[in-house]
């Protein structure tokens, strides 16, 4: 009988554990949701990540796009709908600043801030 206990309580806490963590925000988030804006190299650019995999972007000149994201580490995998292939950014966010990089040197680079 003290085994069954033994396990109840584990459990107990264990799930105990698991509803704190969920309420408080605690299971991780994803850092890159939001509204971001700044420039690449050549024009300003409105980043909105919906924080369930899907991103919209605008830039100065009002042209629209929308896709997928999905996050691996420090890495952001994105695939417009204007894109032929999605295009993996390395991401570093300093408190309100975001910046996305790429290897691919015929992409542009991001600087953006969380409005």
């Amino acid at each position: 009988m003290r085994k069954h206990k033994a396990s109840y309580s584990i459990l107990t806490m264990a799930l105990t554990a698991m509803i704190l963590l969920t309420a408080c925000g605690g299971g991780g988030g994803d850092a890159l949701k939001g509204t971001w804006e700044g420039r690449s190299e050549d024009m300003a650019w409105t980043w909105t990540f919906d924080g369930k995999g899907g991103c919209k972007t605008e830039n100065e000149y009002g042209i629209k796009d929308e896709g997928t994201y999905t996050i691996d580490g420090n890495d952001v995998t994105i695939k417009l709908s204007y894109w032929d292939d999605p295009i993996v950014y390395q991401y570093k966010i300093d408190g309100d600043q975001l910046s996305l990089t790429t290897d691919e040197t015929w992409r542009p680079n991001y600087e953006l801030t969380k409005k």
